[in-house]
């Protein structure tokens, strides 16, 4: 917590040389710190020293700005021994605290009931329980430590064994980063308590490096920081996920406190002991990871390949004056099938399948001024190229079904050169007039006469990769569902309760619609973020883990591994309906120390104006 704002008449002083007046920090109105000057009289930031007995204060009134000083550079200056008057009035402190713990405590009870107040509420609902280093926790978890008197009678304590100023300066700075990560509203009120709890350990290793929290690398921060950015997998203190979680940190903490030692090579085990069994855990979940993502990113490498293999069909000159259908044929599911067995070929293979040759015999084929002519060689030709066909598109997973209208449009094509044949037969046989192929059982989605457009002559990169059925359930696609050709189209695959998520949305719903604020949020995602994401009735934390290249997809992954996929729209929607929610989990520690700071620019900024 900031000093109180200095007044205007408290800056006049300031600027006099003299004494601040005093304010809810020094009620003394004495100066807090000293001036220890250089052989120029000139003051500089760095050349002040704390005043002794305020450093022996629990409530410490020294500026943060001294202290995030102390913390980030250090120096000689610090090294000064401790005067008689700071003993004095750390002897007047600890009785102090001696009387307050006279004071009767919370009772368990009601500690826990008042954890358990928002339970009841949705978690993206419940406000952050307060928490800081006055906080009483509860007694069953954290033991003697649970008392606040407690932990700050050990700070006391540890003042009287002090000899040097950065001794002292080290101690007030662990307790104002325990504090400022306690109040941090993005990790779970457990978390927070459990950094109060070790406190004293923390505490314990500052009087052999007052500095250690300045080092990214010390065993005590790494273990605050990995344990703060484990917990960001959870955004349910009451789940049994979290309570698995937990467990395990809280005797790591415990044990710590029991040891009573200033060697951070404690804190180093305890890191390596939980990081162990995270990896445990974790090993069947990467597992599952590795094979969504490395489908995911086949899907993507082969979108990418299709789309150069339909710009070389469309440079092909027997492709003028082809049908419509036929070049959405070519530039969508065949490019992707084309695109498929070249990934999957062994290296050097340059036609897997024919699947390339096959293109000039389909092409061909739709000639019937040329077929008409050669009836024979098409009759000879078409069931060598339905088979390769029909085997390339079973390649991508696609059903018949799926592919019957194409097949039904090509047949009608052919139907001229097939009647003509049947009917030869025919007349042969009874000398009857010639008669048309029965089309009553084909499907009529797609019209075979229709001549390509200008956008179907110009082969279009595909906006997102295209997915089979395999791969979308693979990589968790709930709202998404190929079409015919290839292109993915939102709300139609959920099922349950996700089914009434997707179904809320408006399906014509265009790109003008989405708020901006969804947009940029989503635009400042990255991979190793976090959000709470609403599925099947309940708020999952899960992690991007995946964008594709062009920001057109992406992956999620919640606990035990399962994974969310969605396109770029579908994500801005639920963005904008509250439903994806963005979580901070930046470093936790380096956010507390740059909190300290900005609380003396706030107290600065007021005093100015």
């Amino acid at each position: 917590p900031g000093a109180a704002a200095r007044s205007a008449a408290s800056a006049a002083r300031s600027a006099r040389g003299a004494g601040p007046a005093a304010t809810e920090w020094n009620p003394s109105g004495q100066a807090p710190l000293e001036y220890r000057g250089d052989s120029t009289g000139e003051a500089h930031f760095g050349d002040f020293v704390p005043d002794m007995p305020q450093l022996a204060r629990l409530q410490t009134p020294v500026d943060n700005q001294y202290l995030h000083n102390f913390l980030e550079k250090g120096g000689q200056r610090y090294e000064q021994s401790l005067a008689p008057e700071y003993y004095e009035q750390v002897s007047e402190e600890l009785a102090a605290i001696e009387a307050f713990a006279a004071i009767p405590t919370l009772d368990e009870s009601m500690v826990v009931q008042r954890s358990q107040q928002y339970k009841a509420l949705p978690v993206v609902d419940r406000p952050a329980r307060a928490v800081d280093i006055g906080t009483q926790l509860s007694q069953k978890t954290w033991g003697d430590f649970a008392a606040a008197h407690e932990r700050a009678r050990v700070l006391m304590q540890l003042k009287q064994k002090a000899e040097r100023v950065a001794q002292a300066m080290g101690l007030d700075v662990v307790r104002k980063l325990v504090n400022q990560v306690a109040q941090d509203p993005l990790l779970l009120a457990p978390v927070r308590e459990a950094v109060v709890a070790l406190e004293p350990s923390l505490l314990r290793l500052a009087m052999a490096n007052p500095r250690f929290f300045s080092e990214d690398a010390h065993p005590a921060r790494r273990l605050v920081e990995c344990v703060a950015q484990r917990s960001f997998r959870y955004n349910d203190e009451f789940a049994t996920e979290f309570a698995e979680f937990f467990g395990p940190v809280q005797q790591a903490f415990n044990a710590l406190n029991e040891l009573e030692t200033e060697d951070p090579q404690a804190f180093a085990i305890a890191l390596d002991e939980l990081l162990q069994e995270w990896e445990s855990q974790d090993r069947d979940d990467e597992a599952a990871k590795d094979n969504n993502l490395q489908a995911i990113r086949h899907a993507e490498a082969r979108q990418t390949l299709a789309d150069q293999v339909a710009w070389d069909l469309s440079q092909r000159p027997d492709v003028d004056h082809a049908p419509g259908f036929i070049l959405d044929f070519l530039y969508g599911p065949w490019a992707l099938a084309i695109a498929s067995a070249q990934l999957n070929a062994p290296r050097g293979e340059t036609d897997p399948g024919g699947y390339r040759k096959v293109v000039s015999n389909l092409l061909w084929s739709t000639k019937k001024e040329v077929t008409l002519r050669l009836p024979s060689q098409l009759l000879e030709m078409v069931p060598g190229m339905l088979k390769t066909l029909h085997a390339g598109l079973a390649s991508l997973g696609k059903t018949p079904d799926e592919t019957k209208p194409f097949f039904d449009a090509l047949m009608r094509l052919h139907q001229p050169v097939l009647g003509l044949r049947r009917a030869r037969a025919r007349a042969d046989a009874s000398a009857s007039n010639p008669v048309p192929l029965d089309t009553s059982s084909m499907s009529m989605e797609l019209d075979e006469t229709l001549p390509a457009t200008p956008e179907q002559r110009k082969p279009r990169k595909a906006a997102q990769p295209w997915l089979g059925r395999v791969e979308l359930e693979a990589a968790g696609f709930e709202d998404t569902l190929p079409t015919d050709f290839s292109e993915l189209t939102e709300g139609r695959a959920a099922s349950g309760a996700d089914q009434a998520v997707v179904s809320s949305f408006n399906e014509a719903e265009s790109e003008e619609d989405i708020p901006f604020d969804a947009i940029t949020l989503l635009a400042g995602l990255r991979e190793g973020d976090w959000v709470d994401l609403y599925s099947h009735r309940e708020w999952l934390r899960a992690q991007l883990i995946w964008a594709s290249t062009r920001g057109t997809l992406f992956m999620f992954v919640s606990r035990g591994g399962r994974p969310h996929s969605m396109t770029k729209r579908s994500c801005e929607r639920l963005i904008a309906n509250r439903l994806l929610r963005p979580v901070d989990g930046q470093s936790v520690v380096r956010k507390a120390i740059e909190a300290i700071a900005a609380d003396q620019a706030r107290v600065d900024e007021a005093v100015a104006a």
